[in-house]
């Protein structure tokens, strides 16, 4: 069997940073802000909010809805980098706050914004192997505990969110069809939060850090590769795609990747004006308001791309259904 993504609900915080704060707060220019990084504002975790609040907010809404039973739930794969605690894994903490059944398999993965992209084929795998016919997963960040607000490299970008979704099965040739990953952990160092481990350095400090020129460039070299390697893998050109759902990292890049895969603007999906960079959570909320929007037709390509923390890499070709 293979396996299709069921249904995605997301939740965002209600505290919201506009681009003036962020004028007032560290300089960055409003308008440049809006233009080139293509975010108008973000949404921010309370104070005591907690990753595991969040994770259960938007796991509630897919259950409130209707369209789950919580009793056909067989595994609960929570994708974070801000866990509540070192030990224990935070899904364990939302299946008991869900109420899902104790023989469920939970665990988290730390990885950020390729979070999607790997964690939908690990799960995926338990349910086409006939193993699960049910997962959750849930991607759930909040970078601004760790966001210096006067850093003019993160302040701009980043916005916490946690998105739900539902895997389940389905006929043949539909849902995932294929995955590709990379990783290059020369780069371990060009996005990192030190002295949050084991490791420490008393000339660091325990804010996130980000070398966003590197980061780029590792963005735009290894991105049209991984997206041509899996479209010539399955016999395909990019004008087979109807949207690329990338990690919506920042306007400018997505713009320059869009140009370097000679994509059209119908083809590239940028949602992030009104969220920011939510990390792991970018591409299924991206991709839960283009479902909203009712153009998606049964057997329509999509191709979700994500990259960027460890530093790391993921596509998924997907046929909707």
């Amino acid at each position: 069997m293979s396996y299709k993504i069921e249904q995605i609900e997301y939740y965002l915080p209600d505290k919201i940073i506009d681009n003036d704060f962020l004028s007032i707060e560290c300089g960055i220019d409003k308008a440049f802000t809006e233009d080139k990084v293509g975010i108008k504002e973000r949404r921010i975790a309370a104070p005591l909010e907690t990753t595991s609040q969040m994770a259960i907010s938007a796991g509630k809404k897919l259950i409130d809805s209707g369209k789950v039973n919580v009793e056909d739930i067989d595994m609960l794969l929570l994708c974070t980098q801000n866990p509540d605690y070192r030990l224990p894994t935070t899904a364990c903490i939302v299946q008991d706050r869900l109420g899902l059944k104790t023989s469920v398999m939970a665990f988290d993965i730390n990885l950020g914004c390729s979070g999607f992209v790997y964690s939908l084929p690990i799960a995926g795998n338990f349910i086409s192997n006939g193993k699960f016919k049910k997962a959750m997963l849930i991607m759930a960040d909040q970078y601004s505990k760790i966001i210096n607000y006067k850093d003019k490299n993160t302040a701009s970008i980043f916005g916490d969110a946690a998105t739900a979704i539902i895997l389940s099965q389905c006929e043949e040739g539909y849902g995932v069809i294929d995955s590709n990953f990379g990783t290059d952990g020369s780069g371990w160092d060009k996005l990192i939060v030190p002295n949050t481990g084991v490791a420490f350095d008393n000339e660091k400090s325990n804010e996130l850090y980000m070398d966003g020129r590197e980061i780029f460039k590792f963005s735009v070299q290894v991105v049209p590769k991984n997206v041509n390697d899996i479209l010539e893998k399955n016999n395909l050109k990019s004008e087979d795609i109807k949207h690329f759902v990338f990690h919506q990292a920042n306007k400018y890049m997505l713009g320059e990747l869009k140009k370097r895969l000679k994509l059209t603007d119908e083809q590239m999906i940028i949602d992030m004006e009104l969220y920011g960079n939510t990390v792991s959570s970018t591409i299924p909320i991206a991709l839960k308001n283009l479902m909203e929007k009712g153009t998606l037709q049964k057997g329509d390509l999509l191709l979700f791309t994500g990259f960027g923390v460890g530093l790391s890499w993921s596509s998924v070709l997907y046929r909707y259904i």
